[in-house]
């Protein structure tokens, strides 16, 4: 293969196939950019029905129980850990009360969360920003049915909704400039066009509005140790593995300002976090 469509691009771009593959799912990496990605990706409702998340996470689970014991029971006491050690650590609550209360004395806040699920997690970053004294507007979007109606019902007593979309249909429902902030939690490697899924945010969020950002991070240490049996592999519903440095590549193409300090992009961590912002004209 010689050259493929670069989905941080939006245009071919001169690709070499990398070593990182499985049941016929092959990463290449653009020899312009470096960024590693899936070239043939299953098609976009594929995406969100036949390797929807709520399935594929549980079968990788599966998988890397039966294949990796030792390293997925390790990486699920660190989780229990650090739940018992820091209990109301949320990331995104605390960067999105970064964002609400730097837009003080604007008109109420609308937070979309990008790819709901059932809206649990936006419930509890919601929650988390209340007790900080901020208050918002929550709108998930979700393309799954079953999950959009049970989104939808866990928002509706704070005030919320949910909108039964694709990421970047549900995206185009919203005004320009009317959005505080949007969340994307383990998103964005799943997204097959997360250039035009972009570009949308940033027409939809306000001048200094972010969205916040969290995916697997292909820079991170433990990919370099693990090589091939990395977590953070997962075929072929994560179609884009991004670094610090293609993350901001791709922002900057959809007009948004990165922001990501080191204590966003730990190398001794899998995943890594972004603010997004929409820059003033």
């Amino acid at each position: 293969m010689e050259r493929a469509f670069n989905p941080i691009l939006g245009r071919e771009s001169p690709v070499a196939l990398t070593p990182f593959g499985r049941d016929g799912w092959r990463l290449v990496r653009c020899r312009e950019t470096d960024f590693v990605f899936l070239p043939n990706p299953p098609a976009y409702d594929a995406l969100a029905v036949d390797h929807a998340w709520e399935s594929t996470y549980l079968q990788e689970r599966e998988r890397r129980a039966k294949e990796d014991p030792l390293f997925f029971a390790l990486g699920r006491v660190g989780t229990t850990l650090r739940g018992a050690l820091v209990p109301r650590r949320n990331p995104f609550a605390t960067l999105l009360a970064r964002c609400l209360r730097a837009r003080a004395g604007r008109t109420a806040a609308t937070v979309v969360d990008v790819g709901c699920a059932d809206a649990r997690f936006t419930c509890r970053v919601a929650e988390a920003v209340a007790r900080k004294g901020l208050t918002a507007r929550f709108v998930g979007i979700e393309v799954s049915n079953a999950l959009a109606s049970a989104a939808g019902a866990n928002l509706a007593p704070l005030g919320g909704s949910a909108v039964r979309a694709s990421a970047i249909d549900g995206m185009r429902t919203m005004a320009d400039g009317s959005v505080a902030a949007v969340l994307m939690s383990s998103f964005l490697e799943h997204e097959a066009r997360p250039l035009d899924l972009l570009s949308e945010v940033r027409r939809a969020l306000e001048v200094g509005g972010a969205a916040i950002v969290k995916v697997p991070n292909f820079a991170c240490w433990n990919k370099a140790l693990r090589g091939a049996r990395w977590c953070g592999f997962r075929y072929p519903d994560h179609v884009n593995y991004f670094t610090p440095r293609t993350l901001r590549l791709l922002a900057e193409r959809a007009g948004l300002a990165c922001e990501q300090p080191l204590s966003m992009r730990l190398p001794t961590s899998d995943n890594m976090y972004a603010l997004l912002r929409r820059p003033a004209p």
